[in-house]
């Protein structure tokens, strides 16, 4: 296991908002719950008014925070949703909304979702919060980037050096508003990492590689160098928060 983990002690903050997520930093979970669901393209409207429920039932079942993003590059289809999971064991009790919505009503609207969806997918992370970037000046429903690297075998702990002191205050340093790591540990290919990148806007994409607007052409090309070395592959999405289902 990556030498990594032992920074995933810290709350992973919501992404770009505020809420209970950004105040409680008494609060740690270890785990992050990543769900990706694809709607049926006729049942969007319903599927986001029955989310809208479980937002709700989360939030007033005392859930740190539940955060919301939509697919804009990628299958548009998708959501995917993340809350936090305090510790593993959690996960034999009752989901959170029972606590509010009784057994039944939770059942209910599960089924009623599952029937406006195709297919869903699940992941627990650990968030490595030492890897953040957070700034004030975060747009409100921003763009990610999202980025699905697969490691070199054993080389985990390289890549995750490599992001630490190369990436990220290259990145940093190019002005990138937000940056979120986890690793991937279930539901996942053995060394999956997932980053998210925020946007200051989508026209940042049109000024060209914010490596190179960091550090220079060169510069850019010798860290891409070094991190495409460690990684197998990796895809890439564009995701937009929704606040509107997110707390």
């Amino acid at each position: 296991m990556s030498a990594f983990l032992s920074l995933a002690l810290s709350p992973f903050p919501t992404l770009g908002q505020s809420g209970a997520g950004a105040a409680s930093a008494a609060a740690r979970e270890t785990w992050t719950s990543i769900t990706t669901t694809k709607v049926k393209p006729e049942m969007r409207g319903q599927y986001e008014a029955l989310l809208k429920q479980e937002v709700a039932a989360y939030k007033k079942a005392g859930a740190l925070w539940f955060q919301t993003l939509e697919t804009f590059a990628g299958d548009t289809t998708e959501f995917t949703t993340i809350v936090p999971v305090m510790k593993f064991a959690d996960l034999e009790r009752a989901a959170a909304p029972v606590a509010v919505m009784g057994k039944a009503g939770w059942e209910n609207l599960s089924n009623k979702m599952a029937r406006s969806s195709i297919a869903q997918t699940r992941q627990f992370t650990t968030p490595l919060t030492a890897f953040e970037i957070n700034s004030a000046t975060a747009p409100v429903d921003p763009y990610w980037v999202e980025t699905r690297s697969q490691a070199v075998a054993n080389k985990m702990d390289d890549y995750l050096t490599w992001l630490r002191d190369e990436y990220v205050p290259a990145i940093e340093k190019g002005g990138v508003p937000g940056f979120r790591l986890s690793i991937a540990v279930f539901g996942a290919a053995a060394g999956e990492v997932v980053s998210l990148r925020m946007l200051s806007s989508l026209a940042e994409i049109d000024g060209g590689s914010i490596l190179a607007k960091a550090l220079g052409p060169e510069g850019a090309r010798a860290v891409n160098a070094k991190g495409a070395a460690l990684v197998v592959g990796s895809t890439t999405r564009i995701l937009r928060t929704r606040s509107d289902l997110s707390y």
